[in-house]
C-alpha cells in the first residue's frame, strides 16, 4: 500500500511461510509490515503477534500477524503507518 502522491510505502501485505517467522509447519501466515516510530517498536515486539520486520528495517518497521492481532490493534498501526510516512 502506497500514497497516491509521494508513492511512499505505508503498509505491505504478504503471505509468508511459517517457518521464516519462526513458527512451526509450512503454511502460509498473513502478515503485514508497517511503520512505527522507533520508541514503539519495543512494547509492540512484546505483544503477541508482532514480530520484527520481515524483509524491511527493523528499527522502523514490524510484522503484524493477521490472525494473531484484533482488528482494533491492526488498524491503529496502520493509520499510524500511513500518518508517518505521508
Amino acid at each position: 500500500f502506497r500514497h497516491a502522491g509521494n508513492r511512499k510505502w505505508f503498509c505491505l501485505f504478504m503471505l509468508v511461510s511459517a517457518h521464516v517467522l519462526g513458527r512451526e509447519g509450512e503454511a502460509l501466515v498473513p502478515i503485514i509490515n508497517v511503520k512505527v516510530r522507533p520508541e514503539m517498536v519495543g512494547s509492540l515486539r512484546s505483544m503477541s503477534g508482532i514480530l520484527p520486520a520481515y524483509h524491511m528495517n527493523k528499527e522502523h518497521w514490524v510484522s503484524v500477524l493477521l490472525d494473531e492481532v484484533d482488528a482494533e490493534l491492526i488498524w491503529g498501526v496502520l493509520k499510524g503507518s500511513f500518518q508517518l510516512t505521508q
